[in-house]
């Protein structure tokens, strides 16, 4: 299995910026303008990367089981601004 080409130099420093990535958790089956927001500040290299840590983390601590039953819940970005 070959190897993708690195798009920066091995080890080099990367410039982290500050984001404020805006997050909208919801019911799926309900109203998606009842979420509730939630700003997660990131420090990320570009939008992409802080929009794409920001979910995993709101998903990563979102409850999504009680008492072995499964809730739904979804998400979605709101917003992304440099903090």
């Amino acid at each position: 299995m070959s190897r993708p080409a690195a798009t920066r130099e091995e080890g080099a420093d990367v410039e982290l910026r500050q984001f404020n990535v805006t997050v909208r958790r919801f019911d799926p089956n309900g109203s998606f303008e009842r979420g509730k927001d939630l700003v997660l500040p990131v420090d990320s290299p570009d939008e992409e990367h802080a929009v794409s840590a920001a979910m995993s983390n709101a998903v990563a601590f979102t409850r999504k089981v009680d008492g072995g039953t499964v809730l739904p819940v979804a998400f979605t970005c709101m917003a992304v601004a440099i903090r």
